[in-house]
């Protein structure tokens, strides 16, 4: 309750009242003058037909059009200017400056890397789906020279975490969705206060929207004079943007050059089964050691540069890096995903695709979220009846009701395909680990939901012949002997849920 009367009576409340008066004043005055002028009705008219045909051009996903489509049509000419408003995020010459500066800064010098090309003899099929990350994240690589430890529990990734941030010497890079004041953080809040004082770099990125219920108004200044530069992805504010839909969904941790982590995890209790909700809370990541730790200080320093509006200096954390001490022979290739001017298409989206594509024996993941587009519908479907053994591990106990229809509503079509789908008995699956073929693993923050291939800004490391793809099979496959196989039968929704569906069908890809 608490939580919710900070929310209520803070300035995101009065920023959404405030967006949501402009907004309205400009449809009710554009319709009030359409009422009384012919001609401003004609341009009203003239306006839906410019957004109509201006959406319908755009090389985007066929099923971000129809909610679209749906609002310019039937709510004339308020869809059309909530269309040109709110459709795609718009930056500003600063912002466009400041990250043409980070890519030519940090972008590798040729589109083919010498240990892509050194995959490429071992396995061109592998060199194939990384030239599509290559291809489309120019900040991404590939890096050898590195180990790595698989998590399968937020218990075991924060005593990990805590130990190397505790023993930090120079630097110290967080970027979270999430941060919540309790145990979990408090400890680690101490940790960082004290390494600042010492003289380490302590640096932190949180997303304003997803800290709105967790942190104070503007905790940032309280985290400043402690001297942990502190930075809010995206603020909040009155102003209409198209900038409030796309959130920093990240994930990532960076010490001194030597150690990365990513995974599921935000900084909350409960991802550390400190306190319960949704029963077992089951998380996790991974730990990097080595050269492939470059493309997480990359990851992170663009979002950094972004937000404070400065210039890192990339070269002086880039030089940190080094081989890792036991390097385990394997590939490596972390890299990004995010929304539209800065990513020219869904990076996460097209990673997995083409996984499933190509996979000739097994595709498991975990997912807290099963909520697909047509494309990765009949990716998985089209696997499954070629022979491919497909499971998908999704929560037993939800953290959102609506939600859970809405993953519910995708199991028919895949279940009757031959895709077999597991709930989480003990609780809430939060997880995302995509593995394939005893050679591929994917782990990182993307959900198979809209959210993350379209709106948010993710991250996640593919991994190619790592010990690491064993330890997610091993996790995967120990996870379900805990888990409820799906029948056809249960896959069916009561007429409730059945009716929510149809309206939230239709505008899934706009939440």
């Amino acid at each position: 309750m608490k939580k919710i009367c900070r929310v209520f009576f803070s300035r995101y409340a009065l920023s959404a009242l405030a967006i949501v008066l402009q907004v309205a004043v400009m449809i009710y005055l554009f319709i009030f003058a359409a009422s009384s002028r012919v001609y401003i009705s004609l341009a009203s008219m003239l306006l839906s037909v410019v957004a109509f045909l201006s959406l319908v051009n755009r090389e985007t996903n066929p099923e971000y059009k129809i909610p679209w489509s749906f609002i310019i049509l039937t709510i004339t000419p308020a869809g059309a200017i909530l269309y040109f408003l709110f459709y795609k995020r718009k930056l500003t010459r600063k912002e466009a400056k400041r990250l043409r500066c980070a890519v030519s800064r940090m972008r590798r010098r040729g589109f083919i890397s010498e240990e892509c090309t050194a995959l490429s003899r071992i396995d061109p099929q592998a060199a194939g789906k990384v030239n599509l990350i290559l291809k489309e994240d120019a900040l991404a690589d590939v890096y050898r020279g590195t180990s790595s430890r698989f998590f399968a529990t937020g218990e075991e990734y924060f005593e990990s975490f805590i130990k190397d941030i505790s023993e930090a010497k120079d630097y110290i890079f967080l970027e979270y969705f999430i941060i919540d004041e309790g145990e979990l953080w408090s400890k680690i809040h101490g940790i960082l206060k004290e390494k600042a004082e010492a003289g380490v770099d302590v640096r932190l990125l949180y997303d304003d929207f997803g800290c709105m219920r967790t942190l104070p108004s503007r905790y940032e200044r309280t985290l400043r004079k402690e001297g942990i530069q502190t930075y809010r992805f995206s603020r909040v504010s009155a102003k209409v943007s198209s900038i409030h839909n796309n959130r920093d969904h990240r994930k990532i941790c960076v010490v001194d050059g030597k150690y990365a982590y990513t995974g599921g995890v935000n900084i909350a209790d409960e991802y550390a089964n400190i306190i319960s909700r949704f029963g077992y809370w089951k998380d996790g990541g991974i730990r990097i050691e080595g050269q492939a730790v470059l493309g997480f200080i990359k990851l992170f320093l663009s979002s950094w540069d972004l937000t404070a509006g400065c210039t890192s200096d990339y070269q002086r954390f880039a030089d940190t890096v080094s081989m890792a001490e036991s390097p385990d022979g394997g590939f490596y290739i972390p890299y990004g995903s995010g929304p539209a001017p800065i990513y020219r298409t869904s990076n996460g989206k097209n990673v997995f695709i083409t996984l499933i594509n190509q996979a000739e024996k097994y595709i498991y993941f975990t997912t807290p979220y099963l909520i697909i587009d047509y494309d990765l519908t009949e990716a998985l479907r089209g696997a499954a009846m070629r022979g491919v053994d497909v499971r998908i591990i999704t929560p037993g106990i939800p953290d959102k009701k609506r939600v859970k229809i809405m993953t519910k509503s995708s199991y028919p079509k895949l279940v009757e395909a031959g895709v077999k789908i597991y709930e989480y008995i003990p609780g809430f699956m939060h997880e995302k680990t995509f593995i394939s073929d005893d050679k591929y693993a994917v782990v990182g923050t993307i959900n198979f939901d809209y959210r993350s291939f379209v709106h948010h800004f993710e991250n996640a490391v593919l991994m190619y012949s790592t010990p690491t793809v064993a330890a997610a099979l091993n996790d995967f496959k120990k996870t379900l002997t805990i888990s409820d196989r799906v029948s056809f039968e249960h896959t069916r929704l009561s007429f409730i849920e059945w009716i929510f569906k149809i309206g939230m069908r239709i505008f899934a890809p706009l939440l």
